[in-house]
This record gives structure tokens, sequence and C-alpha cells, in this order.
């Protein structure tokens, strides 16, 4: 059987717009980078065969590059537009089942990633969704593709339940922190940080934050 996962990345100047407060557009753009990296990492070391990332910038296209990772430039249409063509791209290439991830959840595994094909493999046609801690869609799996209509924004995770029951499709719920937890806010930032971890986004973070704190000290020194 054939697995390939989809990332799709969000053009680098317009990501992460909510951490404003905190970190320079440098380093949200740093961030988004290296959050990728490390869902490519989870992935790559799974039992995934292929991967594609969709994405408007060439740095994301080098970061999928540098894993293997097919990458297919995609600037005009909106989230689920670009997931359904990425879907179809998947299935051209021989995909028996297509796995959707986002690029923000740094503490994503390779276990997750298996758990999750192997709920999907017990049924000769399943979805297997898992939610993100505010309600929307972390992972969806589907086998074969296409099962359901991608509808990834506000409660998107309800809105792909509906969508199965309404098909009679078989639907499993794979319910982990790692998977839930995404990237959105400053709170967010303060989680990841805390996390036991060696993503490099937590790494770059934390010299991030150390840098700052160092140099709130020497102007209070001064």
């Amino acid at each position: 059987m054939a697995v390939y996962a989809v990332v799709p990345v969000k053009h680098l100047d317009a990501s992460k717009r909510r951490l404003s407060s905190v970190l320079t557009p440098k380093d949200r753009r740093e961030l988004t980078l290296l959050m990728l990296e490390d869902v490519l990492s989870a992935i790559k070391a799974s039992t995934v065969q292929g991967i594609l990332v969709v994405g408007s910038d060439a740095a994301v296209q080098v970061m999928a590059e540098k894993f293997g990772a097919a990458y297919v430039n995609e600037e005009t249409r909106g989230l689920n537009a670009a997931v359904t063509l990425s879907i179809d791209w998947c299935m051209r290439e021989g995909a028996d089942s297509v796995l959707v991830l986002p690029s923000d959840i740094p503490l994503l595994s390779s276990a997750d990633i298996n758990n999750i094909i192997e709920m999907g493999n017990c049924n000769e046609s399943t979805v297997v969704l898992s939610p993100s801690n505010n309600g929307g869609t972390n992972a969806l799996y589907q086998k074969p593709p296409r099962l359901i209509v991608s509808c990834f924004g506000s409660r998107s995770f309800d809105k792909h339940i509906k969508q199965a029951h309404v098909k009679g499709v078989s639907l499993k719920l794979h319910y982990s922190s790692s998977v839930a937890f995404d990237i959105d806010c400053e709170q967010d930032l303060k989680r990841l940080l805390g996390a036991q971890s060696n993503a490099r986004s937590r790494e770059f973070l934390s010299n991030i934050f150390e840098m700052k704190n160092s140099t709130l000290k020497q102007g209070s020194v001064t």
C-alpha cells in the first residue's frame, strides 16, 4: 500500500502574524520553516512512502527537497482547493491513501503518523481524523483518497466528521496531545518551550528568548 503525506505551508510573509507582538517577521519566517522541518522529519521516519509539500516560497521548496519531498507551488487558490489538487497529484503518483498534515505541529512524531495509518488499515475504506486543540483538524487520513472533501478551517473537525457520517464512510478518531498541539499564539510558544522535545523549532525559540532575556538584563544593568 502506497501512503502519501501532503503538507500545505502558508506563505512565509503571512505566516503566524498573531505572534507579531513577540517575534519579528524574520523570526516568524524562520520558525515556520523549522516547524516544517520538524514535521517532515517525523514523516520521513514513518511508514509514509511519498511526501508532497505545497507552498509558495523558494525557502519552502528548498526545505522540501532536503527531505526528498515533491514540491508544488500554489499561490492563488485557498487551502482546501490546494489540498484537493494535492490529493489528485498523489493519486496520479499511485497513492492508495493520503494523509494531510499541517506544517505547524512541531511535536508530531513518526509514532503518531504510524498509529494513524495503522488505524486506517483496519478497513478497506476508512477516514481517520485527529483534532487540534481548538476544534480544527491536524490530521486527515483517507484510504482510498477523496472519500470526503477537505474543509480545513474553523471547526473543521466537526465538519469532517459530519461529512463522513453523511456519506456512510467508516470513521476513526485519533486523539494525541502531540498532534493536537499547533502554534497560533504566544501561549503556544511558552508550551513549546516547556515541552520535552528535540524539535528544531523549540531549540530556535529557546535561543531567541535567551538572547532577549540577556539583552534585557544588560539594559537593566546599564
